[in-house]
């Protein structure tokens, strides 16, 4: 695998010579394959290439775990965005407590990533959206731009690893399964919850509950304003 910071004059090169490749991109980075099997990488964003390794990281834990507890079965799906329609937001306040780190720290908790990971994933700032695509990525399926010949010809998906994807649709899960226990709790008085941050009514009752609740699972979190 090579790194590039930046692959537009290499592209151009093998299109000029009309070489057989595929790629594909995101926001983050451009990812092509060479006919041969050769990878080269570029990062679009600087700070996301700060902490590529943690993907790495989060593959040999994934990988440690199934060989050490085996395959797992994702908990129920739950939606990422979930409101409660009677829920009158005219007439009271709204107070959110958002999760810290809550993806990353539900895969830490139930043991999928290892405690080395899950701390070189929290001691730099600015690595929030690669401890996301870190586990995001886990067996998703990847579209690539096909070139024959210098021109693109076609699509071509590839097949993610479904039971490495099970590990993150769990991780997801698990973190709405603990907003809709705090939400059953709540009960009239919850609002909604947005990915990792649950809204509700404010009462200082109601902001020891939610608090008290998050702690319990081994999580922190902080307040947020709808």
């Amino acid at each position: 695998m090579i790194y590039q910071k930046d692959t537009s004059e290499y592209l151009d090169f093998i299109i000029t010579l009309k070489k057989d490749f595929k790629i594909r991109e995101s926001s983050n980075f451009v990812e092509i394959i060479s006919s041969n099997g050769q990878k080269v990488i570029s990062n679009k964003n600087k700070k996301f290439s700060k902490g590529l390794y943690l993907f790495n990281m989060v593959k040999k834990d994934i990988r440690n775990f199934i060989e050490d507890e085996g395959f797992i079965t994702p908990f129920d799906k739950l939606p990422v965005n979930f409101c409660n329609d009677d829920f009158d937001k005219d007439t009271k306040n709204i107070i959110g407590y958002d999760i810290n780190n809550a993806y990353w720290s539900v895969a830490y908790l139930k043991g999928y990533i290892s405690e080395n990971t899950y701390k070189k994933g929290i001691e730099k700032e600015g690595l929030k959206a690669v401890r996301l695509s870190a586990l995001s990525c886990l067996g998703k399926d990847k579209m690539y731009k096909v070139y024959e010949n210098g021109e693109h010809k076609h699509n071509e998906l590839t097949k993610g690893d479904k039971e490495f994807r099970n590990f993150y649709l769990d991780i997801r899960y698990s973190t709405y399964g603990v907003l809709n226990d705090i939400a059953i709790e709540l009960g009239t008085d919850f609002c909604c919850w947005k990915t990792d941050c649950i809204f509700f009514y404010d009462t200082k009752e109601n902001r020891e509950l939610v608090k008290n609740r998050i702690e319990q699972y081994g999580l922190e979190c902080k307040t947020e304003m709808l």
